[in-house]
């Protein structure tokens, strides 16, 4: 019997230091929490305090430098970045103003960087307009890529050569670098079309169609510019010349439609 008593005495003598440590763990779990609400808070005050120390040390925003803008407006720019004179310098995201920088249709690329007490110095990579593409909503201005740069007024880039034709945006920056080899020959391009995913017809102004061969058209191009050179061949009053047989050049007369007449 005073075995069985012994083992009782010991059973409850355990279940109580269990009940203390539960008690002690839930007193410890409530006394951090309450120490990281006072933190938390105390890191808003300190936060608060450090911004108003900051800005009245004179690293506020009083100065945006803009570098690299040509075709992006002010006013486009503006509203994008959203900032006033006197923000805390710090209190700027950088990484959101550049990301919403880089949704302006001019824009490729930006750069922001603090340029302290009071500037922010921001860089601009545009895009470079190099054709016009015919579509069926009109000409839309397009990058090397082949990309339509959003906002752009096509009507200000009428110097430019329009492109058209099946995956003709994407395959036209190629063809015109090496048009631009003969500056001459370039400087009377109306337009190039892309045919048949394979070669391109390039027009000019006076209404000469000229067709590249599928391959080597820059070596093509550049006989062009000696025979042009030589005999000025393209004043001649021409509708083709075809380039695409390697060892002939092939012409055709610009021949006027004649009418049928009316019969008597």
């Amino acid at each position: 019997m005073r075995l069985i008593k012994r083992i009782d005495t010991d059973s409850q003598n355990t279940a109580t230091g269990i009940n203390l440590r539960g008690y002690l763990i839930s007193f410890l779990m409530m006394a951090v929490i309450a120490t990281i609400s006072v933190v938390f808070i105390n890191w808003h005050i300190i936060k608060s305090e450090i911004a108003l120390q900051i800005k009245q040390a004179g690293f506020q925003l009083q100065i945006v430098e803009i570098n690299g803008r040509n075709h992006t407006t002010k006013e486009a720019l503006k509203d994008a970045l959203d900032l006033q004179t006197g923000t805390p310098i710090f209190a700027i995201n950088i990484a959101e103003k550049q990301s919403y920088i880089e949704q302006l249709g001019w824009v490729e690329k930006a750069y922001i960087e603090r340029i302290l007490p009071d500037t922010l110095r921001i860089t601009l990579i545009e895009r470079t307009p190099i054709a016009l593409l015919q579509t069926e909503q009109g000409h839309k201005l397009i990058n090397e890529n082949g990309t339509i740069i959003a906002g752009a007024a096509p009507e200000a880039f009428s110097h430019l050569p329009v492109v058209s034709g099946n995956k003709a945006a994407s395959r036209a920056y190629h063809l015109i670098e090496i048009l631009k080899t003969e500056p001459e020959l370039y400087a009377e391009i109306w337009a190039i079309h892309h045919i048949s995913n394979r070669r391109w017809d390039v027009h000019l102004k006076n209404g000469i169609k000229i067709k590249l061969p599928e391959n080597d058209p820059g070596v093509a191009w550049s006989k062009l510019a000696r025979l042009e050179h030589k005999n000025k061949i393209i004043q001649r009053d021409l509708a083709v010349i075809d380039l695409r047989l390697q060892n002939q050049i092939l012409v055709e007369p610009n021949l006027p439609i004649r009418s049928k007449g009316q019969q008597t």
